[in-house]
């Protein structure tokens, strides 16, 4: 193995309890009750796909939604390092010193990669760093990981992915890439085993399996 790309939301931060919460308190303060169940098909979805789901609840533009919600979240701001995966810096540590390229490949956008990969302080870890933001097709389509492989200058076959989610699996099978799924959420189905090398609790037995079985 070569490289290495990870996931980010699910993976090395704990965000997607976090904004399950801020997404209930969104509504809520509009008068809208959300069930936690409603919102689970947002896991590892775009910020399209979640300002559509607003905007159809809310009954308002897309646009609209757009802003409340960046209005709200601005006022809600997340402290990134506080809900840092478990064992990050391990895996990172461990990887950086075999030599493996370390790439994260997103569907958050840019500036918010940054801001949470600064937070934690974990940015100089990252060679490469991809957003689904520039991407027409974001996960589970493959394209996000297939331009992350073009940059890397590598294929498939010498490439590794850890997600979390159910769309960043698919997307990592599709592309051809071996994926070790740690679950965040939504506990790992059929679907997902078979599109999978692994499933791990942690990060620490994401890192314990590649040792033993990949480097």
């Amino acid at each position: 193995m070569k490289a290495i790309i990870f996931d980010m939301d699910g993976v090395l931060i704990n965000s997607e309890v976090k904004y399950q919460e801020l997404f209930m308190q969104f509504f809520k303060d509009r008068g809208v009750f959300i069930e936690k169940e409603e919102l689970l098909f947002l896991i590892g979805c775009s910020r399209k796909t979640e300002d559509e789901f607003i905007a159809s609840r809310l009954d308002i533009s897309v646009e609209s939604a757009q802003d409340l919600k960046k209005t709200f979240f601005e006022n809600h701001k997340v402290d990134y390092l506080k809900i840092r995966m478990p064992y990050v810096l391990e895996l990172l540590a461990y990887l950086k010193n075999k030599n493996i390229m370390i790439a994260l490949a997103s569907s958050s956008p840019m500036d918010n990669i940054e801001d949470v990969l600064k937070q934690c302080e974990i940015e100089t870890y990252f060679k490469y760093i991809v957003s689904g933001e520039n991407f027409k097709r974001t996960k589970p389509d493959p394209e996000i990981y297939l331009s992350v492989l073009k940059k890397m200058d590598t294929d498939a076959r010498n490439a590794l992915v850890l997600e979390d989610s159910v769309v960043g699996v698919e997307a990592a099978y599709r592309a051809g890439i071996d994926c070790i799924q740690v679950p965040d959420i939504i506990a790992p189905t059929d679907v997902q085993k078979k599109q999978t090398i692994y499933t791990a609790k942690d990060l620490i037995e994401a890192k314990d399996y590649i040792k033993e079985n990949i480097l």
